[in-house]
């Protein structure tokens, strides 16, 4: 979860990992010099990313369409939009879709953003993926996110913005199967707009259309629609969401508001349909909205998508001295020395809360525009930061549940947790192992307790995870 939430076998399994392991270990010598790494394992790549993306299963929201996860079942079957009719099974159209950590809401913001994120990443290393035939199980994630926004865009300049009432959710401690409390739905309209969640969605649908269209034609057209509907509909009406849904404020609240996403909606529709209106729109938007400046000294994360903006302007435009320095001179503050601060372990650490998510999305923008540009030191800042997660730091401790000899075992989620008494602390440890999921990372310090109380350190999220995916997905095609 984000900055603003409320105070919001295992042996032989890293055995075999150690043992099947491909090495691959690349540290600048600017890393080198600034940094000591203390300990360098070796990783398998394609084992870490194909138990990453078993995420997403984990969080599924609804009925679900196999037994991949034995552990979780049917849950929140009545989440519906208004009017709406049940299907044959008796399931709500809002039933599916993710909750979006360890708690039970779903959130369209962050939601769209991580299936945005998640799709860039198959777009840039598909092959990769194929290869490690971890294929089905990301276009699975994907479509089963793609399913829940098609289904929240429900009525033209119409959009469920979220379900659930935060507060009423988060004070209680038990799996989704278990929740049986009225789920309200927050509705994004003409009167109460939200640019940010209609752009958002636009761009994961657009994306949805680039991959699909190869695949199953039908289903990519309707991606295609609704990602032109939404982004019609965020333009025309144009609103801060989180003003128009009081109850994000708490949870996720738009601090970067909407200009970022108008050109992020744009570029990716330019790029899904060859429309030359929407690039010329990016590029007058860019520069009127400060998207370079936005972007300086600060992430892409689910709220700020301007440092991704900037990143694709760069791709559109590879000449263009303005578009090739912004997204420079914002991966460059990530470097060592560069700005943004670092353990004495290593870590680029910007923020308190879940500092890891921060890191490894920017790893993955490294790795794009590092083999954009066959720029080492950026692809080198990918390589690092991804192990210093999987334990190649001074503790030796791993920030991915079940992978490496120290990893956590007791991440902030209720799922996995599984209490049947509404008591955070019973079970003593969770119940299910959240195999390949990135908890929220170290302190300042490099200092780590896998507590699960501790929703700072220790949560889990799908936008946590799927900018750690990509990053994996690129060190997996370097193997």
């Amino acid at each position: 979860m984000n900055i603003s939430k409320h105070i919001h076998i295992i042996g032989s399994i890293a055995t075999l990992l150690l043992l099947t392991s491909v090495v691959y270990s690349i540290s600048s010598e600017s890393y080198r010099s600034h940094h000591r790494i203390h300990i360098k394992q070796t990783h398998n790549y394609c084992e870490v990313m194909n138990n990453g993306l078993m995420f997403y299963k984990y969080n599924r929201a609804g009925r679900l369409s196999d037994n991949d996860v034995p552990w979780r079942g049917p849950s929140v079957l009545k989440d519906a939009s208004p009017n709406s009719t049940p299907n044959a099974n008796g399931d709500g159209d809002l039933s599916k879709g993710y909750f979006d950590a360890g708690d039970g809401v779903k959130f369209a913001l962050p939601m769209a953003a991580s299936m945005t994120i998640l799709g860039w990443g198959y777009l840039e290393y598909n092959e990769t993926i194929e290869n490690c035939n971890g294929k089905q199980i990301w276009l699975e994630d994907l479509q089963w996110g793609y399913d829940w926004l098609m289904a929240a865009h429900y009525a033209e300049n119409r959009f469920a913005g979220q379900v659930g009432e935060g507060n009423a959710d988060h004070a209680f401690w038990g799996p989704p199967e278990m929740i049986t409390m009225d789920r309200p739905v927050y509705i994004l309209s003409d009167t109460a707009p939200g640019t940010e969640v209609a752009m958002e969605a636009s761009a994961a649908l657009s994306i949805c259309y680039m991959i699909f269209k190869d695949i199953n034609v039908t289903y990519a057209e309707r991606c295609l629609q609704h990602a032109q509907d939404l982004w019609t509909f965020g333009d025309t009406y144009r609103g801060v969401y989180s003003d128009s849904i009081p109850d994000a404020q708490d949870f996720y609240k738009s601090w970067s508001g909407y200009k970022d996403e108008i050109v992020w909606g744009s570029i990716w529709l330019y790029r899904a349909t060859g429309d030359k209106e929407k690039l010329a729109r990016a590029v007058s938007d860019y520069a009127a909205f400060g998207i370079g400046e936005m972007a300086q000294a600060n992430s892409h994360d689910w709220d700020l998508k301007a440092p991704g903006v900037s990143l694709l302007m760069s791709q559109l435009f590879p000449d263009n001295e303005t578009y090739r320095n912004d997204i420079e001179q914002f991966l460059n503050w990530w470097l060592p020395k560069g700005g943004v601060p670092y353990t004495p372990g290593g870590m680029a650490w910007i923020r308190m809360w879940g500092p890891a998510r921060y890191t490894a999305t920017t790893s993955f923008l490294m790795s794009v525009y590092g083999r954009l540009t066959n720029t080492q030191k950026y692809t080198d800042f990918t390589a690092s930061q991804i192990n210093y997660l999987l334990g190649d730091n001074p503790n030796r401790q791993s920030f991915v549940v079940g992978y490496g000899p120290n990893h956590p075992i007791n991440p902030h989620h209720r799922a996995s947790h599984h209490s049947l008494t509404n008591n955070i602390n019973n079970p003593v440890n969770n119940t299910y192992l959240l195999l390949g999921a990135l908890v929220g990372g170290p302190g300042v310090d490099d200092s780590y307790v896998d507590n699960r109380l501790d929703y700072v350190k220790n949560e889990v999220a799908c936008d946590y995870q799927a900018g750690f995916l990509g990053a994996v997905a690129y060190l997996s095609s370097t193997n």
